[in-house]
């Protein structure tokens, strides 16, 4: 069996088509020859579309709140457009890219976050469809949309489902492609390598801080989980020869 990287496509790189493009060729051509799995989301998508549709975003501690309305949104970009612009992107690049969500065969089941509305978080992985899929030499495309387990539909973050389904099928690699080029030490440089016994360290002293400790953790919780290495890296440099910073045990 070939090896597999799950790769997650930020949602900032969504609507820049200069660095898609050369992703969608690297990626097409490199999925020749290992196994891909895209997770993305679309939050810059997503916001453009709650305002046209005059849906009014509620944020709780920082977070957004996610009602039915807001729900329907989101499904709708993420599933019907985001999906379908990079399935068809990769396609025409040669890819052999197939567009699903998390809850097409149950292949993530979430347990809900109330305070944010309909937002969950991952609990379980259901591997079947997906491995149907990888076998049958597809690359999966899958959108952050998810069910608990009574079958509701839920908005879930893309980070979280990307981490979920690599530590689940053990990948080799997990990269999040954004357009953050990794992480800064306090001379503003990045950072190669981080080793996981390192990192409690590194937020103490405040070298990694803000929303990069998040990332951060949920990078050392998949390694911890038999993946064997995590990126974030820069979107600018595309798939073919990362740059940014490799987090490992």
């Amino acid at each position: 069996m070939k090896a597999l990287t799950v790769v997650k496509f930020g949602g900032s790189l969504i609507r820049n088509s200069k660095f898609q493009a050369k992703f969608f060729k690297e990626i097409a051509e490199i999925s020749r020859k290992r196994r891909f799995i895209l997770v993305h989301g679309g939050g810059p998508e997503i916001n453009v579309m709650l305002e046209k549709f005059f849906v009014t975003s509620k944020f709780v501690n920082g977070l957004r709140y996610t009602d039915v309305d807001a729900l329907s949104v989101v499904e709708m970009v993420l599933s019907g457009k985001v999906n379908r612009i990079l399935t068809t992107e990769l396609i025409k690049n040669g890819a052999n890219a197939v567009g699903i969500s998390g809850k097409d065969g149950k292949s993530v089941i979430c347990k809900q976050v109330k305070e944010l509305g309909f937002v969950g978080t991952p609990i379980k992985v259901n591997k079947k469809l997906i491995e149907v899929l990888l076998k049958a030499g597809f690359l999966p495309v899958i959108a952050s949309i998810a069910q608990d387990v009574a079958g509701n539909v839920m908005n879930v973050n893309a980070d979280t489902i990307a981490s979920s389904i690599a530590s689940a099928f053990m990948a080799e690699k997990l990269i999040f492609l954004t357009n953050v080029p990794g992480v800064f030490d306090k001379n503003k440089k990045i950072i190669k390598e981080i080793k996981v016994k390192d990192v409690d360290v590194l937020i103490k002293n405040k070298v990694i801080t803000g929303g990069m400790i998040p990332k951060i953790k949920g990078c050392v919780n998949s390694v911890k989980k038999s993946v064997k290495e995590v990126w974030i890296a820069d979107g600018k440099s595309g798939i073919k020869n990362i740059k940014g910073t490799v987090i490992k045990k």
